[in-house]
């Protein structure tokens, strides 16, 4: 297929699309004209639209065969899809080494690995067979420091790293994987978590945005961008 040439000519999937990091990121491709399927929580239901150039659709990200089925439903009504971006995880903190359960471990890499490998893995082979895509992640600034009390989570985000240069070393053609890596994003749920942390130091979703942007229209592969 031909390379988009601009943002308006992209069709795009946005995991967790009404979390505040993904919200910003659907928001700013409907402002550049590009078309926006997202994904929001809940049990398997059908591809809706939203508006002229949005469609939405209820899927477990974590759910392999709803992913699957989700990106089948997509797929016959607006194709081709030339962007995923996993946005969909979580974030929980507070437990200590000494504390850990692996159930804390399993609920962290069901949010944040789990949902990451389904979307890059029901997507893939589209892309491959167009010869073009873009799949985009997201790591944390943490996997690179360790963080306190949270290393269920930084253990997810770290098999999210993981999976992006893996799979970049995989594909062919003019597709590709990156990770954006925030430091700790500046949403509602993030300053609740962490009240007493110096808000001016966090990124902002609009960066994050912009970011994704410049990753779609460039032909990075395998790439940390740190924001």
């Amino acid at each position: 297929m031909t390379k988009p040439q601009s943002l308006a000519d992209f069709n795009c999937v946005v995991t967790g699309a009404r979390g505040a990091t993904g919200s910003a990121i659907k928001d700013y491709l409907l402002e550049q004209g590009a078309t926006v399927i997202g994904t929001r929580r809940g049990l398997p239901g059908p591809l809706e639209a939203v508006g002229e150039h949005e469609w939405s659709v209820q899927v477990n990200m974590s759910d392999r065969s709803a992913v699957e089925n989700a990106v089948a439903q997509i797929l016959s009504t607006v194709s081709p899809v030339q962007a995923w971006i996993n946005v969909a995880g979580g974030f929980r903190t507070g437990i200590s080494v000494a504390d850990l359960q692996h159930s804390h471990l399993h609920e962290m890499m069901q949010m944040n690995f789990f949902t990451a490998l389904n979307g890059c893995a029901a997507i893939v082979r589209h892309f491959q067979s167009q010869s073009f895509g873009r799949l985009i992640n997201f790591g944390s600034a943490a996997v690179d420091t360790g963080m306190a009390y949270s290393l269920p989570y930084v253990m997810s985000k770290a098999a999210v790293t993981e999976l992006t240069l893996t799979l970049a070393q995989e594909l062919r053609g003019d597709v590709t994987c990156n990770i954006i890596i925030p430091s700790v994003i500046d949403t509602p749920a993030n300053r609740e978590a962490m009240p007493d942390a110096d808000f001016s130091t966090w990124t902002s979703p609009q960066k994050i945005a912009e970011t994704v942007g410049t990753i779609l229209l460039g032909s990075m592969n395998g790439e940390k961008l740190y924001v």
